[in-house]
């Protein structure tokens, strides 16, 4: 199970190692030479699913330097799962044909031409066709692709072995409108017909949202619905039934809501479930298509997550990946089981619901935010069935038929260290009807999950009141001091133990000039004493605080911690702001950016990356100009009770991302700190006891 928290060893750990740099690996790190012949595809083998290193490992074989190591491709997975058998992917004797939907009109436009390059190495023969509508950005890259060098707009390539085949210059193209994507689609069967085909949508990713955006077509985006249509409408025109295979290299995509939306569109499916790093997947891959002619869906799919895997683990980007293919034919049946599950749901029964809650706190969740109103809240499917089956409710037979059927669904999948629960599909499960995006509810029904959801709120706003969360009112805050930091305690009612859910402790700075708090951190609480009677909730914090610097600068950020108990790894959320340097003079909101740090039990820094979330939900690794500035942000709560997100610094941090430093620091002695004890239950209600307490 996984658990927010402040480790009470984290300030030892990483004051010892003193100041640790952030920065991404994958910026300076250089791709070694990779084969595909010891492709599984081609061997004839099933492909064994191998754990993507942690880079603890891979710092043993990487130089000084930070180049990647020689042997990235022994990399092993610990997923339990064994790969599909070898005839399955396999087929008869044909060509291909793969489409790739290059929307790099954004900050993303270096990968985009590096992918290219990568295509590049395979190359199209009699075997393959390999097409790519490739949108460029003005400003993010002045990277030379071949002959073309650095253009600008949109170009239609067909890609050859080390070469370009044939360029066509369509003039600037909006890839956020889905004629755009239409067209490429009918252009790409009709002018390079094929036995079989694939299309592989390439940009920032939303999950249910889509994808996006082509910046410099008023930041358009893509819609599910518009992908849908889009590829419906080509395949219409095209006259074709469906495609081989559909494909999104981009984060969060691997949703039922997608998964559901496409399902009659093309026989497989390969999407992530959590954030991918800039540098996506390998297309350097598409080889195994040019030297076989029968490999299969099935078989180009495993091709492509195997080499992204292997690609990640020699950027030293594998610690949290997912990338999984789904045979799109099993939705229905999953639907199906999904829809006797959500039956039973909307039965009622507090005690099932209450558990179901449970385990939807307890699922491995991807796209995560300390800000509430940034998460993807995007859960694991599996992972959430499985903590709800150990539950052990009345209703198991219709959790095992879920599991069952997303079994029969997914292919394939890997992941790395901190994403092994990971199954292959996500779900959309906000903690409360309050964070459900009103835009969800302009998707078509994805049948079985909706029922769920509407079981599920329903139940939270009928509950009755007296067993809804709330304290003893007679019962004051209580906490004591010890050499490790301050443990809190509360003792909530006793009709409303039942119905709990979840607790935490959030804790901040009182500002003494206007009373303000500045919230710097949470983390979740103990409330396993209310099994035994006794209503007591609990929380330990360590009274330090996060600091970030350029060298120059220190400044306060604010941390989400949490750990997972099994494997003892630690996952930081750190919420930023990036101003790029065009922008410093402008009166424009700043970019929202997540530091994602992922550190082992010895406090080495496993994974540190960047993330950018934009207004329309869309993620995707940040790029940012060293001259530009990076924030960190606090909660503040002003003494009227809002509250907002601000920065405490003057001037900000330069954002050269593998420079910037971060450390832990000790509160000081006589601070005023502000303590909120708060539970959660099955409503998505809450009630606090809080205190302030002057350290000592």
């Amino acid at each position: 199970m996984r658990r927010h928290s402040r480790s009470r060893l984290i300030v030892a750990l990483i004051t010892t190692a003193g100041l640790i740099a952030c920065g991404g690996a994958a910026e300076d790190a250089q791709p070694s030479e990779r084969s595909t012949e010891d492709s599984a595809v081609d061997e004839g083998q099933e492909p064994e699913p191998e754990e993507t290193r942690s880079n603890s490992d891979a710092d043993d074989d990487a130089g000084a330097d930070g180049e990647p190591a020689d042997d990235a491709n022994d990399a092993a997975d610990d997923n339990d799962a064994s790969g599909p058998a070898a005839d399955d992917l396999l087929a008869e004797d044909g060509s291909w044909t793969v489409l790739i939907y290059l929307m790099g009109d954004n900050d993303l436009e270096r990968f985009a031409v590096g992918d290219v390059v990568e295509m590049a190495e395979a190359g199209s023969n009699e075997n393959v066709n390999i097409v790519t509508l490739v949108d460029r950005h003005p400003g993010f890259s002045d990277a030379e692709l071949g002959p073309l060098g650095d253009f600008d707009g949109t170009r239609l390539l067909h890609v050859g072995r080390e070469e370009l085949i044939d360029s066509f210059d369509t003039g600037e193209l909006n890839l956020g409108d889905p004629a755009t994507l239409k067209d490429f689609l009918v252009t790409g069967v009709n002018e390079f017909p094929a036995d079989r085909y694939a299309l592989i949508l390439w940009d920032h990713g939303g999950g249910w949202i889509g994808m996006g955006p082509d910046d410099t077509d008023n930041e358009d985006l893509l819609t599910l619905p518009e992908i849908r249509a889009a590829v419906q409408d080509g395949l219409d025109e095209a006259g074709l039934d469906s495609i081989d295979l559909l494909g999104f290299d981009a984060c969060l995509m691997a949703t039922l809501e997608v998964a559901s939306h496409v399902q009659d569109l093309a026989d497989v499916m390969v999407a992530s479930e959590e954030l991918e790093p800039g540098h996506g997947w390998d297309f350097a891959s598409l080889e195994v298509l040019r030297n076989r002619r029968d490999v299969g869906a099935a078989g180009l799919a495993v091709e492509l997550i195997d080499t992204y895997a292997a690609q990640a683990a020699e950027f030293k980007t594998d610690t949290k990946i997912t990338l999984s293919a789904l045979d799109l034919a099993g939705i229905t049946e999953l639907e199906g089981a999904l829809e006797d599950l959500a039956e039973v749901l909307s039965e009622g029964d507090i005690s099932v619901l209450s558990a179901f809650a449970a385990a939807r706190q307890a699922a491995l969740a991807f796209g995560t935010n300390p800000d509430p109103s940034l998460a993807s809240n995007l859960l694991d499917l599996g992972s959430l069935m499985e903590e709800f089956l150990m539950m052990e409710t009345f209703i198991g037979p219709e959790i095992e038929a879920v599991l069952a059927a997303l079994d029969e669904t997914v292919i394939y999948e890997i992941s790395g260290p901190a994403t092994r629960r990971a199954t292959g599909v996500s779900v959309y499960f906000p903690p409360s009807l309050d964070y459900v995006s009103d835009r969800y509810a302009e998707l078509d029904e994805v049948p079985g999950w909706f029922e769920i959801l509407e079981a599920f709120y329903y139940a939270g706003e009928n509950m009755d009141e007296g067993s809804k969360a709330s304290f003893a009112e007679e019962e004051a805050l209580e906490f004591y001091f010890d050499d490790e930091g301050l443990t809190v305690y509360g003792t909530v009612e006793v009709g409303s133990s039942d119905s709990i859910i979840a607790a935490e402790i959030v804790y901040g700075v009182v500002d003494d000039s206007d009373g303000s708090i500045v919230f710097i951190g949470e983390e979740p609480a103990s409330f396993e004493a209310l099994d035994d009677g006794s209503g007591e909730v609990a929380a330990f914090y360590d009274l330090t605080a996060l600091t970030l610097s350029d060298g120059i600068d220190t400044d306060f950020a604010f941390l989400d911690m949490e750990i997972d108990d099994e494997d003892g790894l630690w996952f930081l959320d750190v919420p930023l702001w990036y101003v790029a340097p065009e922008e410093l003079d402008g009166d424009g909101p700043p970019h929202d950016v997540i530091l994602g740090l992922t550190l082992n039990p010895d406090g080495d820094v496993l994974s540190e990356v960047y993330y950018e979330i934009d207004d329309e939900g869309m993620i995707g690794e940040l790029s940012a100009d060293p001259e530009g500035l990076i924030f960190p942000v606090v909660l503040n709560q002003y003494p009227d009770g809002s509250s907002e997100w601000v920065t405490l610094s003057e001037v900000g941090l330069f954002a050269d991302l593998p420079s910037l430093q971060y450390d832990v620091v000790p509160l000081e002695s006589g601070t005023e700190l502000f303590v909120e004890l708060i539970v959660y239950d099955l409503s998505g209600d809450s009630a606090s006891q809080t205190g302030v307490i002057t350290l000592p």
